[in-house]
């Protein structure tokens, strides 16, 4: 690329001190300035060829009907899911906030290699978008490392700055690994927008780390999606399978690459609508109820935590789910300074066999101590704790406890 066409490109990047509004990147004449090796396999896979001066890039795009089920889950109950999150009023990780389907952009990459530096490379970028009519999937092949620059160029000009990214693992792996990379064509290409970011794995890993072996995507799929692939090329193959195609670039290469990460996309889909749908009507098993409740809590909702972890309490018949929540549940009505009905839960999570029994009976002692003024109580309680103790900074902490009220008692001022 010469001088003049990338201060040409440039030009829609700057502004002057009184403007108010940046012109939109103009996308250059598409032009075949070389030939594009089996462009006839590539036409038979619904892609497209895309130059950027003498580069390409290779768009796919696959449209789905909004009816299509994927796994459990139609692709328009998203617009059912949006809709309740906005009677929503409490804040949650998962809540749209005003966001329709059109807005979301679910996205997944394909890369050279699972390490974070420079040396690896995005060959594929992958997204599913909502257009009204139907789900379109796009997808963003690097045909070599010449086309970095049509690659990104290509991807971020039809990327609107509006959507969020929905994906699996993106915030870690994913986002930055695209960040890098664009840092290095940033001069000539459009700029990385602010997307919002919904990332998928937190969520999985809530609800079903205690219920599955791993919370890999494919797990997920099968075990709590209802989704089977069929002659699936299996991620950990894309990084050969490019430099096989590197070598001789035929599209059957990589067919089952775009295939797979087609599958990816699609999945995040169906996975948002069920996380969602878990969490605003919570009607699963106890022990997911409960994590809901944690998930609740760790946002500060405390009300809705509250419901869950009562719930949680009335119907499990699972003795240490049961215990576990009533000693977070007591920890909640604190937090809204609803003292006196905390105890009540502390005082059954302080029971024989409670993973928090030491915890709860430290609450109990410090209600003693400061609400009640019951110094004696409250020194019986801290002794039982210090039998309790299992570490160094638990013992530490009763004993200064069991001392100060020793103080505290008739007779003992001095």
């Amino acid at each position: 690329m010469n001088i003049k066409q990338k201060l040409t490109r440039m030009k829609s990047h700057l502004s002057t001190p009184n403007s108010q509004t940046v012109a939109p990147l103009q996308p250059p004449p598409v032009t075949e300035k070389q030939t594009v090796p089996y462009k006839d396999a590539w036409d038979a896979l619904s892609a497209s060829i895309h130059f950027l001066d003498d580069a390409y890039m290779i768009k796919r795009e696959v449209a789905y009907p909004l009816d299509y089920q994927h796994g459990n889950h139609t692709f328009q109950e998203l617009y059912d899911v949006c809709s309740r999150w906005e009677n929503e009023t409490a804040n949650h990780p998962l809540h749209s906030c005003g966001r329709r389907p059109e807005d979301f952009l679910f996205f997944d990459t394909e890369t050279t290699g699972l390490n974070s530096g420079t040396g690896n490379m995005i060959f594929l970028l992958g997204g599913a978008q909502f257009t009204g009519e139907n789900v379109k999937v796009s997808q963003y092949f690097l045909p070599g490392p010449e086309a970095e620059v049509a690659l990104y160029y290509h991807f971020l000009s039809d990327t609107p700055p509006t959507h969020s990214l929905v994906s699996y693992n993106g915030k870690s792996f994913d986002w930055p690994q695209l960040k890098t990379r664009h840092t290095l064509v940033r001069e000539e290409v459009p700029k990385l927008p602010a997307f919002g970011h919904y990332d998928l794995l937190h969520a999985a890993r809530r609800l079903f780390r205690n219920r599955l072996s791993s919370c890999i995507l494919s797990v997920v799929e099968k075990e709590i999606l209802g989704i089977t692939r069929k002659d699936d090329t299996p991620g950990y193959l894309a990084p050969m399978l490019y430099f096989d195609f590197l070598q001789d670039p035929h599209p059957d290469f990589v067919k089952g690459v775009l295939t797979h990460n087609e599958w990816d996309v699609l999945t995040l889909i169906t996975l948002y609508i069920d996380l969602s749908k878990r969490v605003l009507q919570p009607t699963a098993n106890d022990a997911e109820m409960f994590e809901i409740g944690k998930w609740y809590a760790h946002v500060k909702e405390w009300e809705k935590a509250e419901w869950c972890y009562e719930k949680v309490t009335v119907t499990t018949t699972c003795k240490e789910l049961r215990l576990n929540s009533h000693f977070l549940l007591g920890h909640v009505l604190k937090k809204q300074q609803r003292i006196p009905e905390a105890q009540i839960h502390f005082q059954a999570a302080a029971t024989e066999g409670s993973a928090h029994r030491y915890g709860a009976i430290i609450e109990l002692a410090k209600y003693q101590e400061h609400q009640l003024k019951d110094f004696e109580k409250a020194l019986s309680y801290s002794l039982t704790a210090q039998r309790l103790a299992r570490d160094a900074k638990s013992r530490l902490e009763s004993e200064k406890r069991v001392t100060r009220l020793q103080k505290k008692l008739p007779g003992n001022a001095n």
